[in-house]
């Protein structure tokens, strides 16, 4: 089947003209039938195999890095006297399962003796010196590289395969390859509700009702983290910007797709000075934001004057003026 060049950039800029990133086709499956719980489920496949020049790129230049430290190590690799053929080649191998190339190098050890003039006795040795001849086993390794496997690595480089039921009038294959690029964008979600910082374990309520609320205040906290993201990266992106000071221990770092949870982390510990009469609260202050603090704040459309937070049976806010 024919390949079809794909350009993968979303939005590209009036004035660039589309650039070729990668190659494809799509292979269109029989009807595909499961049967659950008496209930028939059909639907039909497409299979879209592509190929992404980048991420071939960076395959090979890895796989390449990966063979030529095997093999500088090996060429390294001594065999010690109480070595065998055996114990010798199970070292040779624990160096090529550990770059994985174990389909790709080749290992041939062998044993060869010599016979050596062995003097007894100490000090220097003369022509009535007694001497006995002794065997002296040597292991070589000889590695080489398995050609065909390389070339059949190198030919699959930045292929992937991706599957659909999607029909081909709704979402072609340049959009079907744009769409799974994306991806990973919504398993950043999920992680963070795995092991990030809105994680949804260790869960303690049993009631239905207050796990199914639990998921529904993460969720929308999720909303508002992918929200903030979204919002900063794009404003960035209007001005051709990057924001630095964000990265602990390198604050000259710069970068024009901040995370939410790093933008956060810069409003920890604000210090308040709360002002009351009687039971109402008259009056507040708060340190000046920073220049970060209000650079972030202008990036999430912000106003400086918009920290309210119900307090009591007033009002606290957190003005900097």
């Amino acid at each position: 089947m024919p390949h079809t060049e794909t350009d993968n950039n979303p939005k590209p800029d009036q004035n660039e003209k589309p650039r070729k990133v990668g190659k494809g086709f799509v292979v269109n499956q029989a009807q595909q039938t499961l049967l659950d719980n008496g209930v028939v489920y059909q639907w039909d496949e497409r299979c879209i195999v592509t190929c992404s020049y980048a991420h071939a790129q960076r395959q090979e230049k890895s796989f390449a890095e990966r063979l030529n430290k095997a093999e500088s190590k090996l060429s390294k690799l001594k065999p010690k006297e109480q070595d065998t053929v055996e114990s010798f080649r199970v070292k040779a191998q624990k160096v090529v399962q550990t770059y994985n190339m174990e389909d790709y190098l080749n290992l041939d050890i062998t044993e060869s003796a010599t016979t050596k003039k062995k003097y007894i006795g100490r000090g220097r040795p003369g022509p009535q010196t007694p001497f006995e001849w002794v065997d002296i086993k040597s292991l070589t390794l000889e590695t080489s590289r398995n050609e065909e496997e390389i070339d059949q690595f190198r030919a699959l480089a930045g292929w992937r395969i991706f599957v659909t039921n999607v029909d081909e009038n709704k979402m072609t294959l340049t959009q079907s390859t744009q769409y799974y690029r994306d991806e990973w964008q919504v398993e950043r979600g999920f992680h963070r509700f795995k092991n990030g910082h809105i994680p949804a374990l260790p869960l303690f309520l049993r009631i239905q009702e207050r796990i199914k609320g639990l998921m529904l205040l993460l969720t929308i906290a999720l909303q508002v983290l992918t929200l903030m993201e979204f919002v900063s990266r794009r404003e960035l992106s209007k001005n051709n910007e990057q924001i630095s000071g964000l990265v602990p221990g390198n604050p000259k770092m710069k970068t024009s797709r901040p995370t939410a949870e790093r933008l956060l982390t810069q409003f920890d510990n604000l210090h308040l000075l709360i002002q009351e009469k009687g039971k109402r609260i008259t009056g507040t202050m708060v340190e000046d934001l920073t220049c970060l603090q209000k650079k972030i704040l202008s990036l999430l459309e912000l106003p400086e004057k918009t920290y309210v937070i119900s307090f009591g049976m007033g009002q606290k806010k957190l003005a900097t003026n």
